[in-house]
């Protein structure tokens, strides 16, 4: 999630232009292309939000 949400943050056209490829249910994904400043704080706010959900999962045994 993080990963995916950083490089859409970083280099939104290039990214999303990967969804485009591949299924037909993905295909939906050029209106955020058509907007990368959309796409952009969308995927930067996903980041925080995986970032944030990653911090609060309990520590493993060890």
């Amino acid at each position: 999630m993080v990963g995916d949400d950083v490089l859409g943050t970083v280099m939104p056209e290039r990214h999303l232009s990967r969804w485009l490829l591949g299924p037909q249910r993905w295909r939906p994904m050029h209106l955020f292309a058509e907007h990368p400043g959309l796409a952009r704080v969308l995927s930067a706010a996903e980041a925080a939000v995986g970032l944030w959900w990653a911090a609060r999962l309990p520590e493993t045994a060890k």
